[in-house]
């Protein structure tokens, strides 16, 4: 089924309760492939009413990193296509690029490095060369661009072929808002609504009936949004109101609250350990959010029958732990032995602070030039770095 008839499909289930007395909304939303630059997501939150809801403009590290992304798998794109024409043939080598971050906190900069790793098949060995270095001043965003391996970045180093070709997608990415920052505003959106999650990684929310209106503002909103061949949604299904459908979807919200109340109180047993090192500013933000929790069950009681009991109790000693972290008398809140809560592992305790970040790899083809040795590379033989 093409993603544009499934849409329409989800558009005729939808429209099959609106004629129907409904006690809230089942939600969820597909943003895939929307972009969108942060003056333009401005206005359209603005006309929505969701100002307050505007996302932060992408810091300069998240920027340049996912301008490099864009970058290497553009060249790799060129790169595969000169193989196809030249109907090259499958070797006992293989290439892919890696992304790495120096960073140190403290520091006005950090440096993201372009890593190639050769893979032998035949040697099953891996060989690895750093073909080049962005400096990134952390204030400014100004980027300097060298195919040196190694020492101090400087201006007079810059590789003006690099810079050039990475410039665009500097640009283009500086200020621009992909799929999975607007994901994340949507999120905090929806919970505004007084909204449950369904499932216990979010991803499906009831909303009561009460904010259909705000519900289907934000729809327009993100409907209207530039996007691309994909087209991004918001879908609320009405849930029927029926005995049989409440008492479902009663059993459904008291567990998705349950393993929300879990959340906060591995929130506030990380914020107990820091001892005397808490705000009061971050306690009353804390209080606020229990006392929406309070509201939003009691929302629940009316429409649904919610039974409050279990939960009144939880944010009870939630405030009451809270509220002794102000005369700093707290010791770490525990985590109630639910199926839902996530307890730290001893390991995500302790790791260590690290100046070099691992995880980067990018699955994409590898850029290839040939350089004078036969081998390919990232770039051009004449821009070729001294070895890492």
């Amino acid at each position: 089924m093409s993603q544009t008839n499934a849409f329409t499909d989800l558009n005729a289930v939808e429209s099959s309760t609106e004629q129907i007395p409904i006690v809230g909304h089942t939600v969820l939303w597909r943003l895939h492939g929307l972009r969108v630059q942060h003056i333009a997501l401005r206005d359209a939150l603005d006309r929505a009413g969701f100002l307050e809801f505007l996302p932060d403009p992408p810091t300069p590290r998240k920027a340049l990193r996912r301008a490099l992304e864009a970058w290497v798998a553009a060249r790799a794109q060129q790169a595969q296509a000169t193989r196809t024409l030249q109907n090259q043939a499958q070797t006992d080598e293989e290439q892919r690029t890696l992304i790495r971050v120096i960073n140190r906190a403290g520091s006005d900069h950090l440096v993201f490095a372009l890593v190639t790793e050769d893979i032998d098949f035949k040697a099953l060995g891996l060989g690895y060369a750093t073909d080049l270095r962005i400096l990134l001043e952390k204030k400014t965003g100004q980027m300097i661009c060298s195919t040196d391996a190694r020492g101090r970045i400087e201006a007079y180093h810059e590789s003006q072929q690099v810079a050039s070709e990475l410039q665009p997608y500097w640009q283009e990415f500086k200020d621009l808002h992909i799929a999975g920052d607007l994901s994340e505003m949507t999120r905090r959106i929806i919970d505004s609504l007084q909204a449950t999650a369904l499932r216990r990684n979010g991803g499906v929310y009831f909303i009561p009936k009460g904010n259909r209106e705000k519900l289907f503002r934000l729809r327009e909103a993100i409907a209207d949004l530039p996007h691309g061949d994909d087209q991004p949604f918001v879908c609320a299904f009405g849930v029927p109101d029926l005995q049989e459908t409440k008492t479902q979807m009663v059993q459904a919200i008291h567990a998705g609250m349950l393993d929300e109340i879990a959340g906060l109180r591995a929130d506030l047993r990380r914020l107990a350990e820091d001892g005397t090192n808490v705000r009061e500013d971050t306690v009353i933000c804390r209080l606020a959010t229990y006392q929406s929790i309070r509201s939003k069950a009691q929302v629940y009681a009316d429409l649904l029958g919610l039974r409050q009991d279990a939960i009144r109790s939880e944010i009870g000693e939630l405030e009451a732990q809270a509220r002794r972290l102000l005369l700093h008398e707290a010791p770490p809140a525990k985590a109630k032995p639910q199926n839902s809560a996530k307890p730290e592992t001893a390991q995500e305790k302790s790791k260590p602070a690290r100046h070099t970040e691992i995880g980067d790899e990018i699955e994409r083809l590898p850029l290839l030039y040939l350089n004078g040795t036969g081998h390919s590379s990232l770039f051009p033989a004449a821009a070729q770095p001294a070895g890492d």
